[in-house]
């Protein structure tokens, strides 16, 4: 398969009262923030904008998807969820579309290390948390 550069759309931001959530594309880098409330209102938004940076992200070869979840107050199980499927996703692409995921989290936010850390044993190859 020949290599062809690929500009990636811009992602369609989710933004709710209570939840956003953007994502810009750099060169090789997709940097995604969320911030507020991830909750049962915002699950469904989540899943299709993790969709889209994906299959941007695929499209346009990314490298690394940083994701800052350090202005992200809580987050329920369904978006927990969503970030699995993600990460499922990215790991069954062949290797060549295959791309790095990193979790920037807030250390004071304690459910984000718990979660985290449960998140990494299905992001194994993946995924890394700082």
């Amino acid at each position: 398969m020949e290599s062809t550069d690929v500009t990636p759309l811009p992602l369609e931001p989710i933004r709710e009262p209570d939840f956003s959530a953007t994502g810009q594309f750099d060169g090789s880098r997709l940097s995604v923030r969320l911030w507020g409330n991830a909750d049962q209102r915002g699950n469904t938004l989540l899943d299709a904008f993790l969709q889209a940076a994906d299959r941007q992200s695929v499209a346009a070869r990314i490298k690394e998807v940083v994701v800052d979840f350090r202005e992200l107050v809580f987050m329920n199980s369904s978006c927990l969820k969503a970030l699995v499927t993600w990460l499922r996703r990215v790991q069954e692409h062949p290797p060549e579309q295959r791309y790095a995921i990193r979790f920037l989290h807030e250390p004071e936010a304690h459910w984000q290390m718990r979660s985290f850390s449960a998140l990494a044993a299905f992001g194994r190859g993946v995924l890394t948390i700082e």
